[in-house]
């Protein structure tokens, strides 16, 4: 894997020429913060809000290969904003299906935490030439469980999104190796939820590409996903990688084609578009994360 992330950072650092501005936009035990990344391209209207990836335990905004994505969607004219969050289960140990408590908390501080960086984005949009109407939410691995939990929760008016903006909504949520977690049984939205656009390895473990439940509770990943968007008849795009594993989760590199053109069909031309892909990279090669367990992540070293 190291060859893997240390080839895409290079890629991307090469064409590494915006700048960014740092904003508190939170308290909790800590001050957290956001960097704001301006266009470097002509602006195309659109803020994508970058959550970071890490098993809710590591990770930061400002990690190598989360600041050098963040440059090359700006050269694509997108305003990116890279944001901090609780990471809730650092210095945690055997957390899996037995143990479910941890992780669950985690999810509803990461949502909490993405949720008050909405607000202070939609409050702010003026002086920071923000359209709070064209921010869209984008998360890779553990980033893309909250971004899908915050649309989810918005759309449910559930707890740990108290903090949006009343009648906010997401342009749209893209999703690398995501799912979300629900205790109410299989996912329904008391309203529509954004246009989503999915990525995932099909040979995931460490986030079920499938489904996990037991009882109410229930990890759905992004084949569960797809079946309830479709039962609902909410517009979708999903990308399916097959014999491919959690790699997926730092593929936005190798995907910003696949990104640009579902902003311009789905957002900018406003199609309604039910799209289902099975897509071959050999860019997107298996790994050792191809084999991982959610439980590999968490065990006591």
């Amino acid at each position: 894997m190291r060859k893997f992330f240390l080839l895409i950072t290079a890629t991307l650092l090469a064409f590494s020429s915006t700048a960014a501005e740092t904003y508190a936009y939170t308290e909790r035990d800590s001050t957290l913060y956001l960097d704001i990344y301006s266009p470097a391209a002509p602006a195309n209207g659109y803020t994508i809000l970058h959550v970071f990836g890490g098993g809710f335990f590591k990770g930061s905004r400002t990690d190598t290969w989360d600041t050098a994505y963040c440059h090359s969607l700006a050269e694509r004219g997108y305003t990116v904003v890279a944001i901090d969050y609780r990471l809730g289960l650092k210095g945690a140990t055997n957390v899996g299906m037995t143990n479910l408590k941890p992780m669950e908390n985690a999810f509803y501080m990461a949502v909490a935490d993405c949720s008050a960086a909405v607000s202070f984005l939609v409050s702010h949009a003026a002086e920071l030439g923000i359209d709070p109407d064209k921010i869209i939410l984008e998360g890779s691995s553990a980033g893309a469980i909250t971004v899908l939990m915050t649309d989810y929760g918005r759309c449910n008016a559930l707890d740990y999104t108290a903090e949006l903006p009343e009648g906010w909504k997401p342009a749209a949520v893209i999703a690398y190796s995501g799912a979300i977690y629900s205790t109410r049984g299989a996912l329904k939205w008391a309203t529509p939820p954004a246009p989503t656009l999915l990525f995932h390895g099909m040979l995931d473990k460490i986030v079920t590409y499938k489904q996990i439940t037991f009882g109410k509770r229930g990890f759905y990943g992004t084949n569960a996903l797809v079946k309830r968007l479709a039962k609902f008849d909410y517009p979708y795009s999903v990308y399916r990688i097959p014999d491919i594993g959690h790699e997926v989760c730092v593929a936005g590199p190798m995907t910003l084609d696949e990104l640009d053109l579902f902003v311009r069909q789905r957002l900018i031309n406003c199609r309604t578009l039910f799209m289902d892909v099975t897509l071959r990279d050999t860019a997107i090669h298996p790994t050792k994360w191809t084999n991982m367990s959610v439980s590999d992540l968490y065990k006591k070293k």
